[in-house]
């Protein structure tokens, strides 16, 4: 730690307030998940037909690097998984439903004519429809996104500007109803549990049935773009004395289960 300080002129005495600065801690935690992710999925994934690696990339702009990269060995198939925290507090009950949106956007944006054109070609889209979805991925840009529910449960602390895991009643009660065990902190179990849906089940289109809300959108049902927060559905809000367990009922599958996602793209090749 000191030989890290010293290569990047930290005072030492400083480092821990680098790190839990509130603009600070975000990334640093959306990088952890990265390294999270691909280590689980070496252990979920068969070692025999599977590879999983975290490539060490500086993407630019225009291109998109990888968070986790899965091989399947037979084919040589690669399959890109996209790591995305939840959206910060964002759990809430909407129309009877618990959902979780899960922030998914591209950092890099441009809207200079030259690059809104580049951007354009190599999306194969018109520069309208780039333009207006400029901030939005496609589901070419990578195969998977993985995502934490844990997030969408902190808070920022007032007092201390520093991130906490603050889950409202209502959000104690849903957490209940994932079937924690009875050994594990609520806060663990949250961290654990980790969920991932095809790319292009959470891109518009009428095969998904997830509808654009980009006002400057003009194909709403089709456009082919993911949102900036995808929704996972875990359902209708159910009494709290029930012992029913929730899942998704909208694509998003949890992380132990996720082998035959990953088959079924060797399948559909």
């Amino acid at each position: 730690m000191r030989r890290y300080c010293r290569e990047l002129n930290i005072e030492t005495g400083d480092l821990y307030s680098v790190l839990t600065d509130p603009k600070v801690a975000p990334m640093i935690r959306g990088k952890a998940f990265e390294f999270s992710v691909s280590l689980r999925l070496s252990h979920i994934l068969p070692e025999d037909e599977w590879q999983v690696s975290k490539p060490t990339l500086n993407a630019q702009t225009g291109s998109h690097d990888v968070d986790v990269k899965v091989l399947h060995n037979r084919t040589g198939r690669v399959i890109s998984v996209e790591c995305k925290l939840a959206s910060k507090g964002g759990f809430k009950i909407s129309k009877n439903q618990y959902i979780v949106p899960v922030k998914c956007m591209r950092s890099r944006t441009t809207k200079t004519p030259a690059k809104v054109a580049a951007g354009a070609r190599a999306l194969g889209v018109p520069p309208e429809a780039f333009l207006a979805h400029s901030d939005q991925y496609r589901a070419s840009h990578f195969d998977v996104v993985a995502t934490s529910l844990a997030n969408a449960f902190y808070e920022t602390d007032r007092e201390t500007m520093s991130y906490v895991f603050q889950p409202s009643a209502a959000g104690v009660e849903f957490l209940r109803k994932l079937n924690p065990p009875a050994d594990i902190d609520l806060q663990t179990f949250v961290y654990n549990k980790v969920y991932i849906a095809r790319s292009v089940d959470l891109a518009v289109s009428r095969d998904s049935g997830v509808v654009c809300i980009k006002r400057a959108c003009t194909n709403k049902y089709d456009c082919g773009f993911i949102p900036n927060y995808p929704l996972i559905n875990f359902g209708e809000v159910i009494d709290a004395e029930s012992d029913a367990v929730l899942a998704p009922t909208n694509h998003w599958i949890e992380l132990d289960d996720s082998l035959p996602v990953f088959e079924r793209f060797i399948a559909d090749s």
